[in-house]
């Protein structure tokens, strides 16, 4: 699992600018769902999403997330499970969260399939 996170960690910051960030991006050219490995979106770029994903797993993508940017016009759901269950959380459009581990939602390096809802409204799921 070790080898697996410090692969995937090199390969993103293999292609991360030289720029440092300390917050979310203002703005983007295209509307999705941004996953950073570690918070507050770092390293960049981090990992972004324009439709829903089922198993983060099967791309070396799952239970890396630390940090969640909505930039998009629909709400996303995090799910803690592969094929949208178990315990999850929506980020309305323009939700930004620093800091998946924190102890409100204990979320962090668990996030396993995303869904994209396609309307701005989270519908009933548990929010950020």
């Amino acid at each position: 699992m070790r080898k697996r996170i410090v692969s995937v960690a090199l390969a993103i910051a293999a292609t991360a600018t030289t720029a440092v960030m300390a917050a979310p991006p203002a703005t983007a050219n295209v509307g999705g769902l941004y996953l950073g490995i570690n918070q507050n979106l770092q390293p960049l770029p981090a990992m972004f999403f324009t439709n829903s994903v089922a198993n983060l797993g099967s791309s070396g993508q799952g239970d890396l997330a630390s940090s969640a940017q909505n930039t998009d016009t629909s709400a996303w759901v995090l799910f803690d499970d592969r094929n949208y269950r178990d315990r999850r959380y929506c980020l309305p459009p323009g939700g930004y969260i620093a800091n998946l581990h924190s102890g409100s939602w204990n979320f962090g390096d668990k996030t396993s399939s995303v869904l994209r809802l396609g309307t701005a409204s989270c519908a009933g799921y548990p929010t950020f």
